[in-house]
């Protein structure tokens, strides 16, 4: 009855729970932004920011490296 699990059965199951999780992040932030009224403007101002925090941290690991 309690036998003892594989090693890999555990790391699928948390592989498992992280998309889990990661998914139910998605689903809360489009339903918050489904409840607010965006504009256009707030979501490109967003967009530009995202955009920026990416390129920011391409030259933080090319710096790293080199």
């Amino acid at each position: 009855m309690y036998e003892m699990m594989d090693s890999q059965i555990w790391k699928q199951r948390r592989e498992e729970l992280l998309r889990d999780v990661g998914r139910n992040r998605l689903v809360k932030a489009l339903r918050a932004t489904r409840k607010r009224c965006t504009g256009w403007r707030s979501a490109l101002i967003w967009e530009i920011k995202r955009q920026a925090g990416c390129l920011l941290k391409h030259l933080r690991v090319l710096r790293s490296a080199g």
